[in-house]
């Protein structure tokens, strides 16, 4: 019979990653390749569309001006965010993770082809530039869109769930393993490794800078054609998952018995020896109909990030045109992005290996959704502090609020920036990697690249503030556009963080009162709320081995097959 205190002595065991291996490196290597071409080609596109070639300040080669160089972006933005969603009903209904893949990285590897082919023929021969960059970022969108929700979820499928192991450390310690561990640091390290993959804009803006767009775009190109070869050479190690099941017909079916259940007023005007008799659900679309449910419902969760979205989004149009204002010290005006990137590999281990490892230490809660919340908190002081620098720019500038279109330069250094970029940092670690960690730990197996993608589309809401904010976002509202901005990062900090807050104590009511202990333990130690079945199986089987593991620790088992079962 359990007690109290077999409670205590599940928690004084222990619990550590798992080890993780080779074929998981493989692909998080192919993700920071994809990621350096994407980030290479994205950190020039506001010089590239925004300024003319013979621009004496700031050289571009299409000269279409600010406000309409952000809308494109933002449109870019909106396709990154929305195609994910396409790639993953593909991968997980239709050709498998593993073929999505491999074909949105040749969608990408195509795309920047021609985005540096058009660029030298603009440059050379003026003609080309616009169709050719149009094309080209479709492309990239569709094939970023294939691969990026369908490599996340196939990187943690390269380890399978296991019951917690038992396993001796250096120092003779027994501890347990924890899958959730092993998936928390496995996201965190692939976000280090995507930051990594971002600093290839300091390549190509120095490039631009120097001899051209196209040459630039030389270096994603190789970028891609590396991940493409290693991906095709790992195979032989990967984990296939099972051919994928399409749940789409049916889940269209359940949706239908709906419509058609809430639809049949007419049906209770019948006689009912004219009824037709009720059928019912197969087992097998019950549980379905079960996990659509629970992952919509799951899903609500993502909302916030679409203001976040737009945060981070300025980093790569109005951030880039406002250090363009500022003295760059003989710096590209884009190469402040990458101090975000920077910030992000600094900060990353510290917060992975110090500061996440005293919490646990020390008993302090600190689970995935409390982390997104404080995430929004660094992201709305980032934008607060940027309209601060935005209205000293204007107070110093020589013209005023129209400081883009003066000739001169305000005295204000660019390195100004450089807090908006660590705070933002500090908010894709705590925000970005918890959204990633709970989009698929809260999907069903059927479902988890779905959900990935899921994850990522709500940042087309950010992209679609982004657009519809583009033609406000010039001199003299740039200060207006900030400070809105952050007004509405603190307004859905608060609104989220009391959600999060009367939300935790609702739980823990009520599974208190149910006495459901697995899904309490999963709420307790991985801070989301599942009702996916193997969760709840795994958590059981972690609890029994903890228990198992304290026994022998404190030499409780005597070794009688009585003992064991009264235990």
């Amino acid at each position: 019979m359990a007690s109290d205190t077999d409670d205590t002595r599940v928690e004084k065991v222990p619990t550590v990653r798992d080890q993780v291996p080779l074929r998981v490196y493989i692909i998080s290597t192919v993700i920071l390749l994809e990621r350096a071409a994407f980030f290479g080609c994205l950190t020039t596109f506001q010089n590239y569309l925004q300024n003319a070639h013979d621009d004496p300040l700031l050289p571009g080669l299409l000269g279409l001006g600010q406000s309409a160089a952000v809308g494109i972006i933002y449109a870019f933005s909106f396709l990154n965010y929305v195609t994910p969603l396409f790639g993953g009903i593909v991968g997980d209904t239709w050709i498998g993770r593993y073929r999505a893949i491999q074909l949105g990285l040749a969608c990408d590897t195509l795309g920047i082809a021609i985005l540096a082919t058009t660029a030298f023929t603009q440059h050379y021969h003026q003609v080309g530039g616009l169709p050719g960059y149009i094309i080209a970022i479709c492309l990239i969108a569709f094939g970023a869109g294939g691969a990026k929700p369908n490599l996340m979820a196939f990187m943690v499928d390269q380890c399978p769930e296991e019951d917690a192991r038992e396993i001796t450390l250096k120092d003779g310690k027994r501890v347990l393993t924890d899958r959730g561990l092993t998936i928390q640091f496995i996201y965190s390290m692939n976000y280090w490794m995507i930051n990594l993959g971002s600093l290839a804009g300091i390549v190509t803006t120095v490039i631009e800078r120097v001899r051209g767009f196209g040459y630039a775009y030389l270096v994603p190109l190789s970028f891609m054609a590396v991940a493409l070869a290693l991906f095709q050479l790992g195979t032989s190690r990967y984990v296939l998952p099972e051919p994928p099941q399409n749940i789409l017909p049916v889940v269209f079916r359940l949706m239908t018995r709906r419509l058609v259940r809430h639809s049949s007023s007419q049906a209770k005007q019948l006689e009912p020896s004219q009824r037709q008799p009720t059928s019912t659900v197969p087992d097998n679309d019950a549980r379905l109909s079960l996990e659509v449910k629970a992952t919509i419902r799951s899903c609500l969760i993502f909302i916030p990030f679409i203001p976040l979205y737009f945060s981070f989004d300025l980093m790569s149009n109005n951030l880039i045109a406002q250090a363009g204002t500022m003295q760059t010290h003989g710096l590209p005006n884009d190469m402040m992005f990458n101090v975000n990137a920077i910030s992000v590999m600094a900060l990353l281990p510290l917060i992975q290996g110090v500061v996440y490892p005293f919490l646990a230490k020390h008993a302090v809660a600190f689970p995935p959704v409390y982390r997104v919340v404080l995430g929004l908190f660094f992201a709305a002081g980032a934008i607060a502090y940027t309209t601060g620098v935005q209205a000293l720019i204007y107070s110093s500038s020589p013209c005023g609020k129209f400081a883009r279109s003066c000739k001169e330069q305000t005295d204000l250094s660019i390195w100004l920036q450089t807090p908006t970029y660590v705070l933002l940092a500090l908010a894709e670690i705590l925000a970005i990697v918890s959204g990633s960690e709970l989009a698929y730990t809260r999907a069903p197996a059927s479902m988890k690249s779905i959900v990935q993608a899921i994850f990522i589309l709500f940042g087309a809401g950010g992209a679609v503030l982004g657009v519809a904010s583009s033609p406000a976002a010039k001199d003299p509202n740039m200060v207006v556009v900030y400070g809105v901005i952050s007004g509405v990062m603190v307004l859905t900090t608060v609104v989220f963080g009391i959600i999060v807050w009367v939300g935790a104590g609702r739980e823990k009511k009520v599974l208190l009162e149910s006495g459901v202990e697995a899904v309490e333990l999963a709420v307790v130690r991985g801070g989301y709320l599942t009702n996916n079945p193997d969760d709840i199986e795994a958590e059981q089987g972690r609890a029994e081995m903890q228990i198992v593991a304290e026994e022998k620790e404190n030499g409780e088992l005597k070794g009688g097959t009585g003992d064991k079962e009264s235990k």
